[in-house]
């Protein structure tokens, strides 16, 4: 039941649709950071081996600043989702005994994080965004016609990234 997986209302439905579309995003803006990366420093440009690190990040700051963006919104996105996995975590009640043991504390702990790892992935699957997509009604098919976007600017730039690596890499 995808159903159960979101909360009722639209507004998680909205909040999962749209942490799913940034983290969908980061697959091309990773690979524009890539691609301007290798087009901008050829791999004879560049010497790591000399230099303080104040002057190799002077080097490589300005076009790696795409890979940075697409990794800091990847771990952006998934601390997100495991906050807003949270309430469906602490609502799932299995009817287990409760644990009685010396560390139980920290075991409560580590299950309750276990679940809402499990809530996060299974919000990400397709059955549940196309629930919430329904949920919210028109505004959820416009946000629909962003998947197949996504798609195509994520394999377009992931291409063109390993196309100019391949170059940028060639050229001595």
């Amino acid at each position: 039941m995808p159903e159960a997986a979101l909360r009722p209302g639209l507004g998680d439905a909205r909040t999962l649709l749209v942490l799913w579309y940034v983290r969908k995003s980061t697959y091309w803006v990773f690979g524009l950071g890539l691609t301007i990366a290798a087009l901008v420093y050829r791999a004879d440009t560049i010497d790591l081996g000399s230099g303080s690190p104040s002057q190799i990040w002077g080097e490589l700051h300005s076009p790696l600043a795409g890979v940075a963006v697409a990794l800091l919104l990847r771990l952006f996105t998934a601390g997100a989702g495991l906050l807003i996995a949270y309430p469906l975590a602490c609502a799932y009640e299995v009817g287990l005994e409760p644990r009685t043991n010396t560390g139980r504390t920290i075991g409560i702990l580590l299950d309750r994080y276990k679940v809402m790892r499990a809530y996060r992935a299974l919000r990400w699957t397709h059955h549940v965004r196309l629930h919430a997509i329904r949920r919210l009604g028109p505004a959820g098919a416009r946000l629909a016609h962003l998947d197949p976007i996504l798609d195509v600017a994520n394999i377009t730039l992931l291409t063109t990234a390993a196309v100019a690596l391949v170059i940028a890499g060639s050229t001595h």
